[in-house]
């Protein structure tokens, strides 16, 4: 594509293009556990430390919906994979190897991110895309 062609869409419809690959690529690479990305991510906030459903749905905000994420939690859950005590949500055993059988899938893909651009154009688009967020 020329740059003209390039700048005949908006910032915007590039970052929404850009958003809607990363999820279908996530979710072609999940599929075969048949968890989505939002559910994955729950899993890696919960890998990290376990967590209120209330700070669970603040640090997965910028993703999608509180009651988005309180589905995905309520999924999981079905599924064994977390477990709520005392108003605070963890991993379960099956969910934290689920977690971990996972990584490398998910890792698979943050690779081809990574390396659709030179390493200095990839740092470059992250610089570039913070500011742009800032300004904002």
């Amino acid at each position: 594509m020329t740059d003209e062609q390039l700048l005949g869409r908006p910032v915007g419809w590039w970052l929404k293009e850009a958003d809607d690959r990363l999820n279908a690529a996530f979710d072609r690479a999940l599929e075969c556990s048949d968890v989505s990305r939002r559910g994955w991510q729950v899993l890696s906030s919960l890998s990290k430390r376990p967590s209120t459903l209330t700070d669970l749905v603040a640090t997965l905000k910028s993703f999608d919906s509180p009651d988005a994420i309180h589905g995905v939690v309520a999924e999981l859950e079905r599924r064994s994979w977390v477990h709520e005590e005392d108003e605070v949500l963890r991993l379960t055993t099956y969910g934290a190897q689920m977690y971990t059988d996972l990584t490398p899938v998910v890792d698979r893909v943050r690779r081809q991110v990574q390396t659709a651009l030179p390493p200095d154009d990839y740092i470059n688009l992250i610089r570039l895309l913070a500011r742009l967020t800032e300004a904002l």
